[in-house]
């Protein structure tokens, strides 16, 4: 697993203290990623892959995403 979680992505701070740190940055991009990836096997009509590789195949982007961003 990468233990690059790109921070939190939605922090919720008052007066500047952080009362929550929300999900992480790579669960937020793998999230968006899977979406992205439902919607074009619903639209293509194309098969969806099962839940499990679904999500290896949304987290591998999502690692690609937050090395891109670190350049």
């Amino acid at each position: 697993m990468n233990t690059n979680t790109g921070g939190p992505a939605f922090p919720l701070a008052i007066d500047k203290q952080v009362l929550h740190n929300g999900m992480t940055l790579r669960d937020h991009f793998a999230g968006t990623a899977l979406q992205g990836f439902l919607a074009y096997a619903a639209t293509t009509g194309k098969y969806a892959p099962p839940d499990d590789e679904l999500a290896r195949e949304s987290y591998k982007m999502a690692d690609a995403m937050l090395k891109e961003r670190a350049k």
